[in-house]
């Protein structure tokens, strides 16, 4: 366990540091890696000078895509939230979730018919954050609200 362990929401604003400023993010215990909404994914050069490039973000929760390039990636297979096994892209991007700066990985995924435009797994979590469920640090309803979003809907909507 880490040493200053800080307790966290079950969704947060998180900083991609040098690329986007509070966004929203929603904490899955359940999910063994991270993703972050991204498009236009190609990957360009050969052999070992190979370059991935894309936009991140450009969500409706948050809507200004940013242009990302990459010359260190992984492809990676996991299991989607339909349970099937899918190939994506990670990368390394440093992150700040409350009071704590690290780098740490993410699949590009297309998260648009998500709420959140970053979904935040346990390999991001583990030795850094408790979670206490009881809090969020986005409001969902205003978040919705804010940014013209009718679904999903779900039984949370209706807790705020």
């Amino acid at each position: 366990m880490g040493r200053f362990q800080i307790v966290i929401g079950r969704s947060e604003n998180l900083d991609i540091v040098d690329v986007a400023l509070g966004v929203p993010s929603k904490i899955d215990t359940g999910a063994f890696r991270s993703s972050i909404h991204a498009s236009d994914i190609k990957i360009t050069g050969s052999g070992d000078t190979q370059v991935l490039n894309c936009r991140l973000l450009g969500h409706p929760c948050s809507p200004v895509s940013r242009p990302f390039r990459a010359t260190e990636f992984n492809k990676v297979i996991v299991m989607n939230s339909f349970g099937r096994e899918e190939e994506r892209y990670e990368v390394v991007l440093k992150v700040k979730l409350g009071p704590k700066i690290f780098k740490t990985s993410f699949t590009l995924a297309d998260r648009s018919n998500n709420l959140f435009p970053i979904l935040v797994g346990r390999t991001l979590l583990k030795d850094r954050y408790l979670i206490d469920v009881a809090k969020s640090n986005v409001d969902r309803s205003k978040l919705k609200k804010t940014f013209g979003i009718q679904s999903p809907y779900d039984a949370e909507d209706l807790e705020d």
